[in-house]
């Protein structure tokens, strides 16, 4: 450590914060919490405290460091979450999936609408989630509205949208339904939607009975259509886990090597309503408590629902702490339980076991998605003829329609995987006359970054397009500076042929070859990326004209 680390260590504040570590590029490596900052961070340089792999791997590679005061532990302990998921430290334990996980959101508007979101803010909305599969939380949307009709467009029009007319939506706009019956089927879809489904078909059933008593006999016919869409789900619920009728979570985590796997089993009013899982990336020789005590932090901080109870397979560390948290997150009095007999220990024993499960299923799929990506690579050097093994791709592809909000996007893969923190937006600044000019610009942009490190050095470069692409892209870099001058490749896609700047033969990729696959989704990744922003600035341009 050196003396200016040492010192400002020295004069840290004894009180409540979250810190983070840097390396020598600059790059956050670890974020804690700490009751005193001081204290904590002082600990990490101590002659033990190298008593794991992970610590000492960690204080090897300190090289500066910054903090954020904190007016509690606890609001130290969701800051401390945000700022993980936020730059996805190597040496914490965080999520797998780094474009967060799905959430359905209950707007807070006069006629509320549901919608999906990757995102949860103080907005005044209800969340539900996280869950697990984008896939499946679409299906239940799909369901809900189906089953309590609602508004879909995103903004109130004064007269029936399309979605009225195709009978997606009740069309509260228009007064095609009452306020109070429009709240009674958001009520219900929240229900649902906290796991108590049997409840909402107590109560349909009770509004049927009224309807057909009163002889509004088409009004009981859409209950009972309703009815009938949720026999099938609570079918799946009837099996009552506990006699007190409770709401609880039973929370088990496995861990093998670098990948841990959580399993949610979610008791609403006594019985099982469901479970979702959630794939974690830990570092080398961390315990299962800590696995624990990491996820319970990184989900609770942000789902949309906490529970009275959670149970856990294992105990955390900090479980004061994590107590504290549940009870805020939860507006009341929320506790962690480690049961050691009874029901409670069967769930948590349940969770654990599933999680060891889909642990073991990633695992596999982990093992053989590597192995596939490393022959891909493999196959990509063998047939550029490049001098070391291309670990490092970056994509180019620029975006512009008739000549107007000309953007580029450059996208980053690792080992044939995409790293998302890697992919860069550009406003061409030039005249964007063409894609030549453009593309010699973005060129020369980001390899100055990557001359002065702040971006990585890449193997290959791919461009979209032949050698007039080629050129424009090679002749950024060049002015750029940068050295040792990269590999840099065009893919035509119709003929599948890759001109190489500096050669004169071009490369035939046949469809079927792994390097063909990797090359052409690094390509549509570029593309993809760069439309996607063309997209959004385009609808900015409409917006202020």
């Amino acid at each position: 450590m050196h003396g200016s680390l040492r010192v400002r260590i020295k004069n840290l504040p004894a009180k409540p914060g979250v810190y983070i570590f840097k390396n020598a590029e600059g790059r956050v490596i670890y974020v804690g919490k700490a009751k005193s900052l001081r204290n904590r961070v002082s600990s990490y340089f101590h002659a033990d405290s190298g008593d794991s792999p992970k610590t000492r791997l960690l204080v090897r590679e300190i090289m500066d460091m910054d903090y954020v005061l904190a007016g509690s532990e606890l609001e130290a302990l969701l800051l401390e979450s945000n700022l993980i998921k936020r730059y996805k430290p190597h040496y914490n334990i965080r999520l797998k999936d780094d474009t967060g996980y799905p959430f359905l959101k209950l707007t807070n508007e006069p006629f509320p609408r549901l919608e999906f979101t990757r995102r949860v803010e103080s907005d005044g909305a209800r969340y539900f989630g996280p869950y697990s599969s984008a896939a499946g939380l679409r299906e239940t949307l799909r369901f809900i509205r189906r089953v309590f009709p609602m508004r879909m467009c995103a903004e109130m029009k004064k007269s029936p949208c399309m979605y009225y007319h195709i009978e997606k939506c009740p069309g509260p706009c228009s007064g095609g339904i009452s306020p109070e019956e429009y709240r009674d089927n958001i009520r219900a879809a929240a229900l649902f939607l906290d796991g108590r489904a049997a409840d909402v078909v107590v109560s349909l059933e009770k509004e049927m009975l009224l309807a057909a008593a009163e002889e509004r006999f088409e009004k009981a016919a859409v209950l009972r259509d309703r009815l009938k869409a949720l026999a099938s789900v609570v079918s799946r619920q009837q099996n009552a886990v506990f006699a007190d009728r409770q709401d609880r979570d039973a929370v088990g985590v496995a861990v093998e090597g670098r990948l841990a796997c959580a399993v949610v089993m979610s008791v609403r009013r006594g019985l099982m309503t469901g479970h979702e899982s959630f794939l974690l990336e830990v570092p080398d020789g961390e315990t299962r408590e800590a696995a624990m005590s990491a996820f319970l932090k990184l989900h609770y901080a942000h789902a949309g629902t906490v529970p009275r109870e959670v149970i856990v397979s294992h105990q955390p560390p900090d479980a004061d702490l994590i107590n504290e948290m549940l009870t805020e997150r939860a507006g009341r009095k929320a506790k962690l339980t480690h049961p050691k007999r009874g029901a409670k220990l069967n769930m948590a024993t349940t969770a654990l076991e599933n999680a060891s499960q889909k642990l073991a299923d990633a695992a596999v799929k982990d093992k053989l998605d590597r192995e596939k990506r490393r022959s891909m690579t493999l196959a990509l050097t063998r047939r550029t003829g490049a001098g070391k093994p291309i670990v490092r791709i970056l994509g180019f592809d620029i975006s512009t329609i008739q000549g107007g909000n000309t953007v580029g996007s450059a996208v980053s893969f690792v080992e044939a995987a995409p790293e998302k923190d890697g992919y860069r937006k550009y406003i061409i600044k030039g005249s964007g006359r063409d894609d030549f000019s453009s593309m010699t610009e973005m060129a020369e942009r980001h390899f100055r970054r990557v001359a002065r490190g702040a971006e990585p050095a890449p193997d290959l470069v791919l461009v979209d397009g032949g050698k007039g692409q080629v050129s424009a892209a090679a002749k950024g870099i060049a002015a750029s500076g940068f050295e040792p001058f990269p590999l840099v490749i065009g893919y035509a896609k119709k003929t599948g042929v890759s001109h190489i700047h500096g050669r004169k033969t071009p490369l035939i990729l046949a469809e079927e070859e792994p390097s063909s696959w990797l090359v052409r989704r690094v390509i549509a990744e570029a593309h993809r990326f760069a439309i996607s922003f063309h997209r959004k600035k385009r609808g900015q341009a409409m917006t202020e004209s």
